[in-house]
């Protein structure tokens, strides 16, 4: 039995705060945006549903153009080009630094112009607690031990190993 809420049907949201008799309020997230009334009919058990808009995390920095273009092109080559979607992705991105982290994880994965073979050593097993575990004087990474490379710059590295939480690997 849902209440009769003031809020318009015409307003969508992706994040939604759903109350619900039989516990406190529920934060729900939705994709593509949703109206009020397709997230009641989605809870049957919901008391009232309100859009909920997170604050801006205190101490994040905000997104750069290059990580909004980053986003954008990986959403792209997944196929989803969907100017609504997308800007959804980048709001969230901008309010929600474990969503930025998410999607841009992501696009550094997919990092891949068939010519280039830089990657992101997030992108290797070789990394292990933000150290290069391969790195030693004289060795395939000659740097010194306990090496930590700069994570948001492409490498070219001869100890490249890709990781399992990479999308794409180079053949």
């Amino acid at each position: 039995m849902a209440l009769k809420s003031p809020i318009s049907s015409e307003i969508t949201s992706s994040r939604w705060l759903v109350h619900l008799m039989d516990r406190g309020p529920l934060e729900v997230s939705v994709s593509p945006a949703a109206s009020h009334a397709e997230v009641l009919a989605s809870y049957p058990d919901a008391l009232a549903a309100e859009p909920f808009v997170a604050d801006i995390e205190e101490g994040s920095a905000p997104i750069t153009c290059n990580q909004e273009a980053a986003i954008v092109r990986w959403l792209a080559d997944t196929g989803e080009t969907d100017h609504a979607i997308t800007t959804d992705v980048l709001i969230r991105c901008k309010q929600d630094s474990e969503a930025r982290a998410y999607y841009l994880a992501r696009a550094r994965c997919a990092v891949g112009d068939d010519l280039d073979d830089r990657r992101f050593c997030t992108q290797c097993e070789n990394l292990r607690s933000g150290v290069c575990s391969v790195a030693k004087p004289g060795g395939v990474v000659s740097a010194p031990r306990g090496y930590r490379p700069v994570p948001d710059m492409l490498h070219r590295c001869a100890g490249y190993s890709p990781n399992s939480n990479c999308l794409t690997r180079p053949t």
